[in-house]
């Protein structure tokens, strides 16, 4: 079995809601306007309310309430309001995890935490677009979740050979499944027709150095990943968090950036974890 194959057999299990996907090729349908977008994210009223709480939340910070998605999209771009979409949504499927096997509150924290740091070191190199980078945090372990839904007897037996390891988690996938999550998590993301900036970063966000493309991208997701797992590090197990020395060359930051950076994140992560997960499993 390949990763692509995983995903391909479990098309219920990989799908998102209409709607995602249909925002997405309207964003990439230059004859759709910003009201055609804002109409249909309108019709869903679940929706509608997590991306206005987010909009209005000290995330972006704006001066006045955004009353309406399309407002939003005005202020935000269409992009990055796809990539929103794509976020809430995302956490909203995939909600329940099998217990035994990946604790859903620390999955998610972790994953909205290496969303948070990734849009923070975005804003800190003056990298374009970092709403992008925040989905990509959200997405980077999509694919560990995927195999522990899709394989729960395979991901036992990962679980039970990597547990107490110093070993890094992709030596144990390969051996088990043959793959790593990073290879599943990038075949979720062509088949959700994200674009190819996604692949890289979520696919290397534990190995940056093999990236050919996208290589600041892949290294703000690594460096993420590891603010992520500093922040909240009962989170960390199994999980290789030793930061590639290259990365902060690959983005010209210093070392001693680091504690400005979690400083930036910690303020923010309880009420974003509050809006996309929290306040869905209520």
């Amino acid at each position: 079995m390949s990763a692509e194959s995983l995903v391909t057999n479990n098309t219920e299990l990989t799908s998102l809601p209409d709607i995602v996907m249909q925002i997405n090729d309207m964003v990439n349908d230059p004859s759709c306007t910003v009201a055609d977008i804002g109409n249909l994210i309108s019709q869903d009223t679940g929706l509608t309310a997590r991306i206005l709480k987010i909009v209005n939340s000290p995330f972006y910070g704006f001066p006045s309430e955004i009353d309406t998605v399309s407002m939003a999209i005005t202020i935000i771009g269409v992009r990055q309001l796809r990539d929103l979409v794509f976020s809430t949504c995302v956490v909203s499927k995939y909600r329940q995890i099998p217990e035994d096997l990946l604790n859903p509150d620390y999955f998610w924290q972790h994953s909205i935490g290496c969303a948070l740091a990734a849009r923070t070191i975005a804003a800190r190199i003056k990298l374009p677009n970092s709403e992008r980078l925040f989905t990509n945090g959200i997405l980077h372990d999509i694919g560990q979740l995927m195999m522990c839904i899709a394989s729960p007897e395979k991901a036992r037996q990962l679980l039970e050979l990597s547990r107490d390891s110093k070993q890094p988690i992709e030596e144990f996938e390969q051996a088990v499944f043959g793959f790593t999550h990073g290879d599943v998590g990038a075949a979720i993301v062509r088949k959700w027709r994200l674009p190819e900036a996604f692949i890289e970063p979520i696919q290397f966000h534990t190995s940056p150095s093999l990236a050919e493309k996208f290589t600041v991208e892949t290294a703000v997701i690594h460096l993420a990943n590891a603010v992520s797992h500093i922040i909240n590090p009962e989170n960390a197990e199994g999980d290789n968090v030793e930061i590639d020395e290259q990365v902060w060359q690959t983005l010209k930051l210093n070392k001693e950036e680091l504690p400005n950076i979690i400083d930036d994140v910690v303020p923010q992560l309880q009420e974003i974890f509050q809006i996309l997960y929290q306040q869905q499993a209520a």
